[in-house]
């Protein structure tokens, strides 16, 4: 049998493995796993309801803050408003009540920014970890004329990124590689990487580009990065992408993190940055939306008929179909000391 790769399972295997075996079947169920659809619709009447579930592995810290963020993106996108929440908090063998209280106050923090109840979940202690993992369901809801999916791309549509790629795995790794990255990145840039982490939603901006523009697919890169989420939007679509890597912004604390550890920014976890699909037409509201919030944004290129285009420095690459998520690697790797 095929050893899966650390990271997301790959798209074959889980259209092969995963997607056949979804239970008993339902006419409410508008939309339920596919690639790239990171939050099931459900008929509720005279609104849909829409289901996120995503755990948090990759972080030892602000747990319980990063997964009521993380679900509440993938509601959001959705162009529906995070409402409720179940958390399954899972500590190590160890673990002491001041932990445990840690994990739930950066929870209950993120939730009441949000306004989200948490309104159930599960806490246990298991010998099989050795950091705490906490994996969260968001429950929201949209009315059924402004539901967004990730599938819903055009072909020329532009594409439109907010804030900075590689910002969660920035911080991440600024967290957890301080005491190596600090002689090489430098104590003031990683300490302002740490705070990226503040960036971390996109639903204010994600529900006001709905509320305003003709967004016709939306999607919250996480595992892959910014080259990942573009894969998988055009998965869902069914079409391509043409992007150019100047156009995508990348702060200077990241490229010096990821340069020491000799990892694409661009394949770096990035929760935080939002991809809209936007009508041509639209795109003066959708900056008149970002620039009133106080959200930098890019258009960093265009939805096509097919074909995944990547251009760079040393011109235009076809990207497979594979997502690559380089924070596991770089979590280990030694620093590259210049």
């Amino acid at each position: 049998m095929r050893v899966l790769p650390v990271g997301k399972v790959p798209v074959e295997v889980l259209e092969k493995v995963v997607f056949p075996r979804v239970g008993a079947r339902s006419e409410r169920v508008i939309l339920g796993p596919a690639v790239g659809e990171d939050a099931a619709v459900i008929d509720a009447g005279d609104k849909f309801l829409v289901v996120s579930s995503d755990p948090i592995t990759g972080a030892s810290r602000d747990v319980g803050w990063y997964a009521v963020h993380v679900n509440a993106n993938d509601v959001a996108v959705r162009g529906a408003r995070p409402l409720f929440l179940t958390l399954t908090v899972l500590l190590p063998r160890g673990a002491n009540e001041e932990l445990l209280e840690e994990v739930i106050k950066g929870a209950d923090s993120a939730a009441r920014e949000l306004g989200v109840s948490i309104v159930g979940g599960h806490t246990e202690v298991t010998p099989f970890l050795d950091h705490p993992v906490v994996c969260g369901t968001m429950i929201g809801e949209v009315e059924k004329e402004k539901l967004v999916t990730t599938g819903g791309a055009k072909p020329g549509n532009l594409i439109v990124a907010t804030k900075h790629a590689g910002l969660e795995g920035a911080s991440i790794l600024a967290w957890e590689r301080y005491g190596e990255l600090v002689d090489v990145v430098g104590k003031e840039a990683l300490d302002r990487a740490k705070r990226f982490s503040e960036e971390l939603s996109v639903a204010r901006e994600a529900l006001a580009l709905n509320e305003k523009c003709r967004v016709m697919a939306m999607h919250d890169p996480t595992e892959g990065g910014v080259i990942g989420g573009l894969i998988e939007l055009a998965i869902a679509s069914k079409a391509g992408f043409c992007v150019e890597v100047k156009n995508i912004p990348v702060s200077e604390e990241t490229r010096k993190i990821c340069e020491a550890l000799s990892v694409n920014p661009l394949r770096l976890i990035s929760s935080g940055v939002l991809l809209a699909a936007i009508e041509r037409e639209d795109v003066e509201v959708a900056a008149e939306v970002l620039n009133g919030l106080g959200v930098r944004w890019s258009i960093i290129g265009e939805v096509t008929e097919r074909g995944k285009i990547v251009i760079g420095e040393q011109g235009a690459v076809e990207v497979g179909g594979e997502i690559v998520e380089e924070l596991w690697e770089a979590l280990r790797r030694p620093v590259v000391r210049r």
